[in-house]
């Protein structure tokens, strides 16, 4: 539990404070100095809420003043005094800003107090409006809250002896810099605590709760929850429960999800997601302070295969909100003027600060990287990845936020938005491997599928996605409920064909060709991982696990890649005769891979140590000097390759086969039929092409 308002007479101040809200409430006072002998004249009169005679107040502007006393601890100004302040008041949210400026007066004035719109007026003060507090209330939902305006107003109200309060939630940016700059208090109001949530719920309803609030119910309210849920006429439990009953905005619901510990398929994402997991239980039960815990992430791979649905899961496994978000979201809010994109992007954020949650940012490529723009609308996308970076900075570093981006293409991200202390950890997800297809159909057949040897039908999906499989799952229940019967296990394996033409004898085998070279390219250099071969109506898919990164691997080690990337096109030319169109997908690996070994990882012959990615992939298309360079690269592989496949003939044959007749092939056996080959020849290695 936190203590908002306890310690340093912060906790009677903040009684103090509503107490002066409720005399407001009931009549206007000549305003007195809270700072002086009248401060202990409330205290004394008002020992507890409960006991101030009936007056309505607001709970958000309650809200208001608890976090303001919280915030001012021992620092309450004095402001009838010869040189009278400047005071930033830093809010949680731009929505704490108007219940903030309504509190001020009778907070810092007493009931009555002159409270002066410093936006609205004019360079000249007069007797009318002496004894004021003049205030800019900056939201940021208008243009003129701007560091460069109202700076006049602010230095001709402290000539005339006005103290000036200028509340934001980010000082620096929207209000006038020279109330910034003349500061001599810096308050950070908010946000709300379990014990200061108990006040205002005191303060409007007049009972207590019979229980303590937790913190994080507090932190997770915002004025307009405080002014839905805490109503005159309810009683302190029946807020409590309506505000936990809540769904919060701009949140997304993960109940219907499984958990982490249930999903197969996300190999060290999941791994990172549930040592998270136990790590944010430490903390909320204070064993180890948030710092501890690894809470960012970035989360690539092709669409439909989860990222979102990780998100959720986490979300569901540590029990926290989730609060989804997007640049075509936040665009979509109004017009997408920079301005409005920029107000939905701060919203999302704030809301965020509120904690604990997890904060989701889909598509994160979509910002583009700052490197990349063109002159045309340069202005626009710059401004929106720099305010995002300053959003990223003050998320991540906020107590309970979880942050996980997600995005089709990585490289396309800017380097500043991965770099250490944002999103630094980064987890592929790729397609699932046959034990992961098992896996989610189990997950989605729950106890429909008790008893079902689901392998055969995990192998017809290869290649699919988590969202694939649950929609087969779904077409399966479909034509059971159709049949007016359970499911069956053939149910499955008709929705896995349904709606997707099968293969021609001849394209079957040409699939067959195509993966067992892939096979043989794989084996010939001592695979060590698991390798399985597979045929679906999709066509076919070789499946490896590779040990390390591109940038951890040796020149050789490449060229030994690309072999394999160029080996199924190889052996559909020495055992078909001609090529398919099948090997655009590798390719276009190939290409990428030769690409960066000769404008990024710094092994080409002529220019070793220049670097063209500028962290993102080579483009070839802008610098099609390098377009021979690399294509001698993939024409040296593949010449490997095809020599490869000539040797190895006979293993690719039984290999071609075995698939062709099966359809799948796991590791063992992969292994077993490549095993019967005849001894290898010297010049039929996969090492590299010995460029140095």
């Amino acid at each position: 539990m936190g203590a908002a308002g306890s310690g340093n007479g912060g906790g009677n101040r903040a009684r103090a404070f509503i107490a002066s809200l409720r005399a407001e409430a009931r009549s206007r006072n000549a305003p007195f100095d809270l700072a002086g002998p009248e401060f202990d004249a409330w205290i004394e009169a008002s020992p507890k809420v409960g006991a101030e005679p009936p007056a309505r107040v607001a709970a958000d502007v309650a809200g208001a003043a608890v976090v303001l006393a919280k915030g001012l601890g021992r620092d309450l100004p004095g402001l009838a005094c010869d040189a009278p302040p400047a005071i930033v008041v830093q809010v949680a949210s731009a929505e704490w800003v108007e219940p903030m400026r309504r509190a001020l007066g009778p907070c810092l004035l007493g009931p009555g107090g002159k409270v002066l719109d410093g936006s609205a007026m004019r360079r000249s003060f007069d007797d009318d409006t002496k004894g004021g507090l003049v205030v800019f209330a900056c939201d940021g939902n208008s243009r003129e809250h701007r560091p460069d305006r109202g700076n006049d107003i602010v230095g001709a109200a402290l000539l005339a002896g006005h103290a000036v309060v200028g509340i934001s939630p980010s000082p620096a940016t929207l209000l006038p810099a020279d109330i910034v700059a003349a500061a001599d208090l810096r308050v950070r109001a908010g946000p709300l605590d379990g014990e200061g949530l108990a006040l205002v719920i005191e303060a409007v309803t007049g009972t207590v709760p019979s229980d303590p609030v937790p913190d994080a119910l507090a932190r997770s309210c915002g004025p307009g929850d405080l002014r839905a849920c805490v109503r005159h006429g309810r009683d302190a439990d029946a807020a409590v429960a309506r505000l936990e009953g809540r769904d919060g905005p701009g949140t997304r619901a993960a109940d219907a999800c499984p958990k982490l510990e249930d999903m197969h398929g996300y190999g060290k994402a999941r791994d990172w997601g549930l040592a998270l997991v136990a790590d944010l239980r430490l903390w909320l039960s204070g064993t180890i302070p948030f710092s501890a815990c690894e809470s960012a992430a970035l989360v690539s791979g092709p669409p439909g295969c989860g990222k979102t649905r990780f998100a959720m899961a986490l979300a569901r496994s540590a029990g926290l909100p989730l609060l989804a978000g997007s640049l075509g979201q936040w665009q979509s809010a109004r017009d997408g003027h920079l301005g409005h994109t920029l107000g939905a992007m701060r919203q999302f954020f704030e809301l965020a600060r509120r904690a604990p949650c997890v904060a989701l940012i889909d598509e994160l490529d979509s910002f583009g990287d700052r490197a990349a723009f063109a002159s045309e609308h340069r202005d626009y996308s710059v401004q929106v990845v720099n305010a995002l970076l300053e959003h990223l900075d003050g998320a991540v570093a906020r107590e309970g936020v979880v942050v996980i981006g997600t995005t089709n293409h990585p490289s396309r991200i800017d380097p500043a938005i991965l770099r250490s202390g944002r999103l630094d950890r980064h987890f592929e997800i790729g397609l699932p491997n046959l034990d992961a297809l098992v896996g989610m159909l189990r997950l989605h057949l729950g106890t429909d599928g008790e008893g079902f040897d689901l392998a055969p039908i995990a192998a017809l999906v290869r290649g699919r996605t988590g969202a694939d499989v649950e929609a087969l799952v779904r077409r399966a229940r479909g034509i059971a409920r159709r049949a007016g019967r359970p499911l069956v296990r053939d149910d499955l394996l008709h929705a896995a064909a349904d709606g997707v033409p099968q293969l021609g004898a001849g394209l079957r085998m040409r699939c067959a060709v195509h993966e067992a070279g892939h096979a043989v390219a794989l084996l010939s250099g001592g695979a060590q991982d698991t390798v399985t071969l597979s045929i679906t109506a999709a066509g076919g898919l070789t499946e490896w696990v590779r040990d390390e990164p591109y940038g951890g691997m040796t020149e050789p080690d490449i060229e030994r890649f690309l072999i394999v990337a160029l080996a199924g096109r190889a052996a559909e030319e020495v055992l078909l005769g001609n090529v398919s169109s099948g090997s655009a997908d590798d390719l276009a690996v190939a290409t990428r891979c030769a690409a960066a070994m000769e404008g990024s990882w710094g092994f080409s012959s002529e220019f070793p140590l220049v670097s063209l990615a500028q962290g993102r992939d080579v483009d070839l298309a802008r610098m099609p000097w390098l377009l021979r360079p690399v294509h001698e690269r993939l024409r040296q592989a593949y010449e490997l390759a095809c020599d490869l496949m000539r040797v190895e003939r006979l293993a690719l044959e039984r290999l071609a086969e075995g698939l062709f007749r099966d359809g799948y092939l796991d590791d063992a056996r992969t292994r077993a039929l490549f095993a019967g080959r005849p001894a290898r020849r010297a010049h039929g290695r996969t090492g590299g092409s010995g460029r140095s």
